[in-house]
């Protein structure tokens, strides 16, 4: 592709009276002067003490985010542990995740030690020298190596004094602004879990079991949580109120990690299973300001499953008693694609429709006459329930004045294989026809990265067995009655092969995850193979010129949100794997990092930054604390009950911090928004500047790396 196309492409109190007071007093002026400014100094200092002491200071906040007046920033919670934002070792950061071919390269400077019976440091120096692929491992020159690659500086004067950076993941992240709570008062109070019961939580889930089995039914206790979020297009602001800014979409459902893994792990098996594996996941709605409150009356919940008769089916075939089935859809977030909001649900892999809004006033002739419930549509769609009209989305709770339209049956993205979810959508403007529709991209993985063009409008018919084989191994006759293969048979046409680009680069940053002492090499806790979060931003070339110590940039950048977890393995049922040795380790703890990538196919990735956590949404009581935006949640404290853990050390900031969404803030192109959930409890939203974000991509040695 030529530099045209590249650029053409996502641009992405009275001084004298305090004089004759002292002259009065027989003082000299210039000692009276001298007095006052110590005072000042002393009151200054004194008023951020006790500031400090409200909230907390951040030493990472000051020794990396940028020196510019801020807005609100965000507090962080007392602190747990050490309160040193990393920890050093003469290794470098970048070594302890580098290949020497397939074999880490921290692995064979551990062989050497033992054959050699040298240092780890001297391991590190011989392998440097010796092998091109993990030279960054040589202490003498990884610093230099940073410098020239960052700054483009002279580094004759640097030596192998300096000390690598491993920072904690609650002191990587960017720095917030406006963080926002949220909540759906549309939720029944009927259906939420009593605070006064969260002290007996296990003997709560045990009675909701217990009715529901006594009832043929499901728990019908209902969290909120994992917000996707979309700016409204221009074309639908007209049917909805004018302070109307953005939509934002939530998981509604009973399955939670709300409590600590003992409280789970207390519970009877079937109890434990009616937890997790329910059917209900309902989607959630509401419409929000530029300041990201929720409007009132335009916050709904939607069973979109039933409405379209896809929901499994829960009667067992063995025994005819209704049974809890594994949900139809998992998860619900939005993308903006052509000016048409489209909502993205992991069921088997990811299926997609667009959606319309409008408030329940704005009611013209035609809507009246051609658009008919969702319930009916389907019905009449016949066997395979394949419909191409609009059709009337009702809602199950709220609904004073949103309405939703489904504009058509869903398509299925096969493109990534079963089981695929959490795909990110993303649109490429026409670099010679700028008033062509945007080319749009299914984002499958992110290392590598995986990207597919498609046509999410079309479909090309499957047969049933051609479902079967996807989900099963070929040649295997396997059978199933799922009404979702209605959808999966609607596969999205796809354009061209799917792209693969370059191995990704090294973390722009290390974290204590890769220090020697922690889990080098081999022992890396967290999957390198990062998944999708939320995507995408659009960084200009002048953007990303401002932000990082890189200032070449010379076109534009999509940036993601990717996050990455410790997996469950094998030997963490084996007895006779020591307890301490499961403890150091423990699995699904998830860390988030930023990515980004060339706006052009193969969309190779440029730079991402080390990782980082998100941290807990604060709550005081029964409400909300001064810096948090929002409507209370009292899901907010029970995020608490599951930190971060790594290596016996707790983080601040919650075990599961899943992003759902990532995009440019309204009317403000400086500015992103994250829209993350907590432990599957409940949803937050965050802004952070462009610049917050660059400075992590491309950090400057000084502060982020090297000591």
């Amino acid at each position: 592709m030529n530099n045209d196309k590249k650029n053409g492409i996502y641009h992405l109190q009275s001084k004298s009276k305090q004089t004759s007071w002292l002259k009065r007093n027989g003082v000299t002026t210039t000692i009276g002067f001298a007095i006052i400014l110590i005072l000042c100094i002393q009151w200054h200092f004194a008023i951020i003490h006790t500031r400090d002491i409200h909230q907390p200071h951040d030493l990472f906040l000051s020794s990396f985010s940028s020196s510019s007046k801020r807005k609100r920033r965000l507090p962080t919670a007392k602190r747990k542990q050490s309160k040193d934002d990393y920890i050093t070792s003469p290794i470098c950061g970048a070594c302890t995740r580098s290949y020497f071919d397939s074999r880490p390269c921290y692995i064979i400077m551990q062989r050497e030690v033992q054959k050699s019976q040298i240092s780890i440091l001297e391991a590190a120096k011989k392998l440097g020298t010796e092998s091109k692929t993990c030279d960054i491992c040589n202490p003498d020159t990884c610093y230099q190596r940073y410098i020239n690659k960052n700054n483009n500086t002279d580094t004759t004067s640097a030596s192998s004094q300096h000390q690598a950076k491993y920072w904690r993941f609650d002191k990587s992240y960017p720095t917030y602004l406006n963080p926002t709570t949220l909540s759906l008062s549309s939720i029944p109070n009927e259906r939420r879990i009593p605070p006064s019961r969260f002290e007996d939580i296990g003997t709560y889930f045990q009675e909701k079991y217990n009715y529901a089995k006594s009832h043929n039914t499901s728990n019908d206790y209902l969290l909120e949580y994992n917000p996707g979020l979309v700016v409204i297009p221009s074309k639908m602001k007209n049917k909805l109120p004018n302070d109307a800014t953005y939509l934002v979409s939530l998981r509604v459902t009973p399955a939670n990690n709300c409590f600590s893994t003992q409280v789970y792990a207390n519970l009877p098996k079937d109890v434990w299973t009616a937890v997790y594996h329910t059917s209900i996941n309902h989607l959630g709605l509401a419409l929000l300001d530029e300041n990201y409150q929720i409007i009132p009356n335009y916050e709904i919940v939607i069973e979109v499953d039933i409405q379209l008769d896809l929901k499994r089916d829960m009667e067992s075939k063995r025994t005819g008693k209704i049974v809890e089935a594994s949900p139809t859809f998992m998860d619900y977030r939005l993308f903006l694609l052509n000016d048409e909001i489209y909502l993205h649900i992991n069921a088997d892999t990811v299926i997609v429709s667009r959606l319309e809004l409008r408030s329940k006033g704005y009611v013209d002739e035609a809507y009246k006459r051609d658009v008919d419930a969702c319930v009916n549509v389907a019905k009449d769609a016949g066997e395979l329930g394949w419909f191409e009209k609009p059709c009337r989305l009702d809602n199950l709770y709220g609904g004073d004045n949103l309405q939703v339209t489904l504009m058509r049956q869903f398509n299925t993205i096969w493109s990534g294989g079963v089981y695929g979810k959490n795909y990110a959508l993303f649109g490429i403007p026409n670099s010679t026809h700028p008033n062509a529709p945007d080319a749009v991209f299914a984002e499958l993985d992110i290392f590598p990265h995986h990207v597919q063009q498609i046509l999410p409008e079309e479909y090309d018919k499957l047969e049933k067995k051609q479902v079967f084989e996807r989900i099963w191994k070929p040649g295997t006759n396997k059978r199933r009655k799922f009404k979702i293969d209605r959808v999966n048979m609607r596969a999205v046409k796809e354009v061209g092969n799917t792209t693969e680009s370059d191995d990704a680069p090294l973390p722009s940053f290390s974290t204590v995850d890769a220090h020697p002492d922690w889990f080098p090499g081999q022992d890396a806790p967290f999957k390198e193979s990062a998944h999708g979060g939320a995507c995408c931003v659009s960084f200009s070339a002048d953007e990303l010129n401002a932000g990082g110590t890189k200032k070449d940039h010379h076109e534009s950048l999509l940036v993601g949100l990717g996050h990455t977890k410790v997996t469950w393995k094998p030997w963490y049922s084996k007895a006779n794997v020591p307890q301490e040795k499961k403890d150091r380790v423990p699995h699904t703890h998830y860390v988030s990092l930023f990515y980004a990538f060339e706006p052009y196919p193969p969309f190779k990735v440029r730079a991402r930054s080390g990782y980082f956590c998100l941290s807990h949404a604060p709550s005081m009581g029964n409400k909300l604390p001064p810096t948090e935006g929002g409507t209370f949640n009292p899901h907010s404290k029970l995020t608490y009950n599951r930190p971060l853990l790594q290596n016996n050390i707790t983080f601040d900031c919650p075990q599961m911090s899943f992003v759902s969404s990532f995009i440019e803030k309204a009317g403000d192109s400086s500015a992103a928004l994250i829209g993350y959930g907590l432990n599957d409890c409940t949803g937050r939203i965050v802004e952070v500047e462009k610049r917050e974000i660059v400075r992590l991509l491309y950090p400057d040695p000084n502060d982020m790396l090297f000591e």
